[in-house]
């Protein structure tokens, strides 16, 4: 038998329900306390990107000496004849974040605190105080066309090639007096109609006209004589075109390196054995891969350069199996050379020549000085 549902039944009686307990209210200091950790939490957070005084290096890019870099021949040689190479040598670099213009935060510092291809220093190690983006500019790019010249010298002094030394343009400041007007490499004739022979001379000249004034320059630029009006402005007290000067070379040659974005002196070594190459019969490398760093001295010693531990990584990393370091640098090389890579170490040109021909002939690198040798 089937029931439904009797709509006449009564309701079942509801039984009693208890007051609510009065909602308590947070006390001032309960909410006072509270905001204090949101606002520390939020300040922490603001914080982590705020800029801190410390420099990261990271590896950068090793380019081939040799070979082609952003669609340009980087080593450019013409008045000698040149010979076919193959293989690579590699210039190795360094990317630098926390320089003027671009500070880093301690998010990016903790990160690289963890990474061990990255390095982390305090900023007035790597820039000075006070200076500028293109001061900083001025410098690397002074640094880097000194290194080719001494890198040239010494190479066509183990060729027997005669040269002699004069003075040059090393760098021009970015938006200097002589910016636009004089270039790095440009050979200095005279001052004002007045010759020396030495880069303090030219400067005494310089400091000696009148700050506003013109100065007549006569420059050799690619074999060329050429006269130009460079303005002047004071700095300091001190009459200045904005120039670095420095000692130069007239090469029988002419050798140009075209490496846009990379400054310093360190690929000297580097750039030393790829003119040498050029010049002589056969392929230095045997077609291996081999990088390297140190900067070269005009009697040909190689020195100790920063930021090895990246330029190892970032060399291992384009498919170098051979890398040059610096006696100097030792220290820092041992214990952190990346996996499949040979590091050789090197004191002078001498040696670097040496190390590649014999890896060039042998294929290896087993018989060469090592960091821990």
């Amino acid at each position: 038998m089937t029931s439904s549902p009797d709509a006449t039944s009564p309701a079942p009686e509801a039984a009693p329900t208890a007051p609510a307990p009065a909602r308590r209210r947070p006390s001032g200091r309960a909410v006072a306390t509270w905001v204090s950790l949101v606002a520390m939490c939020g300040l922490l957070l603001g914080g982590m990107f705020l800029p801190v005084p410390y420099v990261i290096e990271q590896p950068g890019p090793a380019i081939d000496v040799l070979g082609e870099h952003d669609g340009e021949r980087v080593l450019s040689i013409s008045g000698a004849e040149q010979y076919p190479t193959t293989g690579s040598l590699m210039m190795t670099t360094v990317s630098v974040a926390g320089g003027p213009g671009y500070p880093v935060t301690p998010a990016q510092v903790i990160g690289a605190w963890f990474d061990s291809s990255e390095s982390v220093l305090p900023r007035e190690l790597v820039f000075p105080d006070g200076q500028s983006e293109e001061e900083t500019s001025l410098r690397n790019s002074a640094d880097m066309t000194t290194s080719q010249q001494d890198a040239v010298a010494v190479a066509l002094t183990a060729l027997g090639m005669a040269y002699h030394q004069d003075v040059m343009v090393a760098g021009v400041l970015q938006g200097g007096p002589a910016d636009g007007v004089l270039e790095p490499g440009d050979i200095v004739v005279s001052i004002d109609g007045q010759s020396r022979t030495t880069t303090a001379d030219y400067q005494k000249l310089t400091r000696a006209a009148p700050a506003g004034q013109d100065l007549t320059m006569v420059v050799r630029r690619a074999g060329a004589e050429t006269t130009v009006q460079v303005p002047t402005e004071q700095v300091d007290g001190t009459t200045r075109m904005g120039i670095v000067l420095a000692p130069g070379y007239e090469f029988p040659v002419d050798v140009t390196v075209t490496v846009d974005g990379v400054g310093g002196p360190s690929a000297g070594t580097m750039f030393a054995l790829a003119v040498y190459d050029e010049l002589t019969p056969g392929s230095l490398t045997g077609g291996a891969a081999i990088a390297g760093t140190g900067t070269m001295s005009a009697d040909g010693q190689v020195g100790a350069i920063g930021g090895i531990r990246q330029k190892m990584v970032g060399a291992r990393e384009e498919g170098a199996r051979f890398f040059l370091a610096p006696a100097g640098n030792c220290d820092e090389v041992t214990g952190h050379v990346p996996s499949g890579l040979a590091v050789v170490k090197v004191s002078t040109f001498d040696d670097a020549l040496a190390a590649v021909e014999t890896i060039g002939t042998t294929g290896s690198a087993d018989s060469l000085p090592t960091c821990g040798s």
